[in-house]
């Protein structure tokens, strides 16, 4: 071997290292690149992370209100029902109470000699009971007059019919 080979070698053995020198440099900057890339992507996670906690924290807030919301919809119509089914027991008694009443009236009227007609039989809800031409016989609670009051039976052609006055 000559000496410019000799010289060749060395400077292709030289550029060879410096190659493997510069590769190595440029691999380790590419790993403090994506070390330093992996770093901001975890604080951008973290930062993610605690808006996440915070959204997951109103959703189930407002999931609890909803259920809330719905107990006490519940807890109303259940309330509903129950003044449902209280206002119609008070309506049936009531019911009773008027033919109670009109069966009193009925045998007041059967009683009585002066009363030419029989009392009326339970009105349906909403008209007067007692009435013949839409004036109650009965403003005080009483069906028939005091022994010391007079009583007069008029007849009216119009109406068909007879009431107390």
């Amino acid at each position: 071997m000559d000496t410019s080979t000799v010289v060749w070698i060395v400077i292709a053995v030289a550029v060879i290292a410096l190659l493997v020198v510069v590769a190595m440099m440029a691999n380790k900057k590419k790993q403090e690149r994506n070390r330093a890339q992996a770093a901001e992507l975890r604080d951008k996670a973290a930062d993610k992370a605690t808006e996440l906690q915070r959204r997951e924290a109103m959703a189930k807030e407002t999931e609890a209100k909803a259920a809330a919301a719905r107990a006490e919809a519940e807890r109303k119509a259940a309330e509903a029902q129950r003044l449902e089914a209280e206002a119609q027991d008070r309506a049936n008694m009531a019911a009773q109470h008027r033919e109670e009443h009109q069966e009193h009236l009925r045998k007041a009227d059967a009683l009585d000699p002066d009363v030419k007609h029989a009392a009326p039989t339970t009105a349906p809800e909403g008209s007067h009971a007692g009435t013949t031409d839409g004036h109650t016989a009965d403003t005080h609670g009483t069906h028939a007059a005091e022994p010391h009051e007079t009583q007069r039976i008029e007849t009216t052609e119009q109406s068909g019919g007879s009431h107390r006055a």
